[in-house]
């Protein structure tokens, strides 16, 4: 009998062997090829569609008197579909294969309700999407294959919960050998919620320092990874970037009109998965010499589909806001926040 040379799987999408993107609703092709040098005999051949976000972290649990390695993990599937090119189930009747290359067509649409999230991979879990093919021979090891492809996520920042401006407002009062210092008051603004790689971030602020101290007023982008297992949950925080301004002396006052800070190429926020969590945070804070910063958090989102032409929304921010903070005082932002194939030639079924 004959020898499988190769046994792949060709995306129509894959160009120069990279791994092919896709979105909610659009149609993954492609061909399984099955390279043979002679005659084989063939009981199956296979393909398994899946996609999914797994969560796995472990902890040392040292209570009592034994330590212990807790594991956590938890699985979400999105879809998964099996489907016979060759051969019926059950059935041991086998099919002869000729010398050559064959190729076995396959198309299959991705759900579009909910929308899929993105392809995703972080230090303790993974959104991911596959295919493999499986290739049963009698009396011998079956063989298989495993190729990737990417899912991503159409954010389009121009709805109105991701255009409506962010604030917030803090203060505190420091002490000073034992005598309260006056307050220290921080108050932030930024025009929208939503922006895409490549934007600044105009940040309207003022700084009211009524202490016996300077501070110095900065401002950076934070990724915040949250990880889901049953009752417990895992998190990770990375800077993006970031930015200072410049000292503000005691018993003064300072404003930003309008400093921006430029978001570096990164991946978009995380939409539609309920175990994984990944998002952005733009936090504008004054570092205190000997005391706790003061902070404000503004939650942002980071989209696909950039902003269209000048909303009157954003095109008026800065004569409402640029340089009147009495509007600051507004309500604070809410907290940080089956697959189908398809196929009429190959009878494709769910």
């Amino acid at each position: 009998m004959g020898k499988v040379e190769s046994f792949t799987i060709l995306y129509e999408r894959a160009v120069d062997n990279t791994v092919p993107t896709y979105t909610s609703g659009e149609w993954v092709s492609g061909r399984i090829v099955v390279q043979v040098n002679a005659q084989i005999e063939v009981k199956a051949l296979k393909i398994h569609a899946k996609g999914q976000a797994y969560v796995h972290w472990t902890e040392r649990d040292t209570s009592g008197s034994n330590s212990k390695t807790r594991h956590y993990s938890q699985l979400t599937r999105y879809f998964q579909h099996k489907y016979l090119l060759i051969g019926v189930d059950g059935s041991e009747q086998v099919t002869i294969i000729p010398p050559g290359r064959h190729e076995y067509p396959f198309s299959l649409v991705l759900p579009q309700t909910p929308p899929l999230p993105a392809s995703f991979k972080g230090a303790y879990g993974n959104v991911s999407y596959w295919m493999t093919a499986k290739l049963h021979r009698p009396w011998k090891l079956r063989i298989k294959v495993k190729e990737m492809f990417t899912v991503y996520d159409q954010i389009d920042i121009n709805v109105p919960l991701l255009l409506s401006p962010q604030v917030a407002t803090e203060e505190k009062t420091i002490c000073c050998c034992c005598c309260a210092s006056g307050p220290i008051s921080l108050s932030a603004k930024i025009e929208r919620k939503g922006y895409t790689s490549g934007e600044s971030i105009r940040i309207f602020a003022e700084i009211e320092n009524h202490s016996s101290r300077n501070v110095v007023p900065k401002a950076a982008i934070y990724k915040t990874c949250t990880f889901h297992a049953k009752e417990k949950k895992k998190m990770t925080s990375e800077l993006v970037t970031k930015l200072e301004g410049e000292p503000v002396l005691a018993g003064k006052t300072e404003s930003w009109n309008g400093m921006e800070l430029k978001i570096p190429p990164v991946t978009p926020t995380l939409m539609n998965c309920s175990i994984i969590q990944m998002e952005y945070s733009l936090m504008v804070y004054l570092d205190i010499a000997g005391s706790m910063n003061l902070t404000v958090n503004l939650p942002i989102v980071i989209g696909t589909i950039p902003l269209h032409s000048f909303s009157s929304q954003a095109t008026n921010f800065n004569t409402q806001y640029g340089m009147n903070y009495n509007s600051l005082s507004d309500t604070l932002p809410e907290g940080k926040s089956d697959f189908l194939l398809t196929n009429q030639n190959l009878g494709f079924q769910t």
